[in-house]
Order: structure tokens, then C-alpha cells, then sequence
């Protein structure tokens, strides 16, 4: 399953460590993660006439992926957590939620700008999808505050441990929501090349750190 395992998690361990032990070095490095370019993507299969999923309904689906893609492209770019001190790792956990809310921030603005639903059920996927985001949006801005907040080194190791859990919710995200629920969104989103991007050979599409 496509998740941000290895990076989400590094991150979320790092915010464990602080608070339980206060570690004293800084994380290895993680391995680097990238988005492709749709370009790097080959092109996806052709319809024939008479498949029931119409241009409008792959278009959508491009525009709901090209979305989340916005998140996807954050998450492969957040800083490394230090944990060398407990002020360290309260001002990196901070750097890296505030890039992860703006790539929340881009595919919430994204979704909320779709074309009307082409068929029945987008819709429903599309507001899921918005209420999902908005909720760990909210809730990594929420820690932002308390990290801001925080007064002495245990308060700050508090705060710190907050940074886990918008992070392990992002790591469970299922990229394409309800898109199994809606047949045609599904078809479609084998044919658009954002999807696809998203998802690679995997059914059920989730964050993921790409393999080196």
C-alpha cells in the first residue's frame, strides 16, 4: 500500500523519543523521497468507443488526484525532525508541520475548485475527502499553536509529542478515498495519468515513501 511510512514515521518516532527519553543526537537521515512528474509516467490506456466512462468523468478524476498530489509533493519535502535538544526538536517539529499544512492547505483549495461532480457519487467522495483533510489540517495547526505556546523544556516535550498524531493519520490517508465506491470513478482513475501516478500497481493507494 502506498503509504509515507517511512518518512511519516521517522518523524512521529522522533517526537516519541523527545518525550520519553529526551534523545540527545540527531535522526539519520531518512531516504529521500520525490514525486514523478507526470511526464516520467507512461501514457495511460486508450479508450475504446462505447466504454461507459466519459472524458468528463477521467477529467475529474485528473483533477481530484492532481489535488492530492499537492500533499503528496509536501510530505516528500518535509524537513528532518533534530532531536539533538528538546528546543530543536520543538522548532523542527513546527518547520515540518507548517509544510505539511500548506500542501493541506493547496489540495483542500484544489478539491474545493473541482468541475461539478460528472456522476453520481463524486460528490460524496469529493466532501469525504475535504472533511478528511480539514479535520488533520486543523488538528496539525492546533499543535503548531501549542508548540508556539509551550514555556520550559517540558512543556515544549509535550508539545512535541502532539507533532504524532497528524502525522500518523497522514500516513494512513487512502490517496483515492472513496473512489472504489463510485465504479466509474475507479475506471477512470486507471485512465488519468495523475491517478495513476498516485497509485502505481497498488489497489489501494496510500501515502507512501517511494522506493529508492
Amino acid at each position: 500500500m502506498h503509504r509515507l511510512k517511512l518518512r511519516v514515521g521517522l518523524c512521529a518516532a522522533v517526537a516519541v523519543c523527545v518525550i520519553a527519553a529526551g534523545c540527545g543526537s540527531a535522526p539519520p537521515e531518512p531516504r529521500s523521497s520525490s514525486v514523478p512528474s507526470a511526464a516520467q509516467e507512461a501514457p495511460g490506456p486508450k479508450r475504446r468507443a462505447g466504454d461507459e466512462v466519459s472524458e468528463a468523468t477521467v477529467a475529474w478524476a485528473e483533477d481530484y488526484c492532481g489535488a492530492v498530489s499537492e500533499l503528496v509533493r509536501s510530505v516528500s519535502k518535509m524537513p528532518t525532525v533534530d532531536a539533538s535538544t528538546v528546543q530543536r526538536a520543538s522548532e523542527t517539529s513546527g518547520e515540518l508541520l507548517q509544510v505539511v499544512v500548506g500542501g493541506l492547505e493547496r489540495t483542500l483549495d484544489r478539491l474545493d475548485n473541482l468541475d461539478p461532480p460528472p456522476v453520481e457519487g463524486a460528490e460524496e467522495v469529493r466532501r469525504d475527502a475535504v472533511a478528511t483533510y480539514s479535520a488533520i489540517r486543523d488538528r496539525a495547526r492546533s499543535v503548531l499553536d501549542e508548540l508556539e505556546a509551550a514555556q520550559g523544556p517540558e512543556a515544549s516535550r509535550q508539545a512535541v509529542s502532539s507533532v504524532k498524531k497528524p502525522l500518523d493519520e497522514i500516513g494512513e490517508l487512502n490517496l483515492l478515498g472513496e473512489f472504489d465506491s463510485v465504479p466509474a470513478l475507479s475506471e477512470a482513475s486507471r485512465e488519468a495519468p495523475a491517478c495513476r501516478q498516485l497509485t502505481g500497481s497498488d489497489p489501494v493507494p496510500r501515502l507512501d515513501s517511494p522506493r529508492p
